[in-house]
């Protein structure tokens, strides 16, 4: 993917955000995790984290839907993913497997506690 060119139709991503059916439960887990500190929140509804890099991480739950669907696709950029993967299951999610082993980079993939798909990623 080209860097120069740009969409006449976006200005890029204002947030990432993924669902819970346990706003606390699923808190917890990423502020353990990744040692997030919460910078806007909504009562029990939705909860953003501003990450170094300028970008918005968001937990959303919507206290009036029925069924639940996980949503995901979030890699969080980190500087050990081994360790943070094998301390995602001592939290209550689910590790996945590697990508990347050998290349410039590698990825642990994961489930949180609600079955969200994230990743950390590791630039070597």
């Amino acid at each position: 993917m080209s860097t120069t060119q740009t969409s006449p139709k976006t200005r890029g991503f204002d947030f990432v955000i993924i669902q819970t059916r346990d706003m606390q439960r699923l808190r917890a887990f990423y502020e353990q995790l990744l040692g997030l500190k919460a910078a806007v929140e909504y009562q029990d509804f939705y909860v953003e984290y501003d990450l170094p890099d300028g970008n918005t991480f968001a937990i959303g739950r919507d206290p009036e839907a029925t069924e639940f669907v996980p949503t995901g696709g979030v890699v969080f950029g980190v500087d050990d993913a081994e360790t943070l993967g094998k301390q995602v299951v001592e939290l209550g999610g689910t590790y996945v497997k590697r990508f990347g082993t050998g290349d410039p980079c590698f990825s642990e993939w994961c489930l949180d506690p609600d079955g969200n798909v994230f990743g950390l990623h590791q630039r070597k």
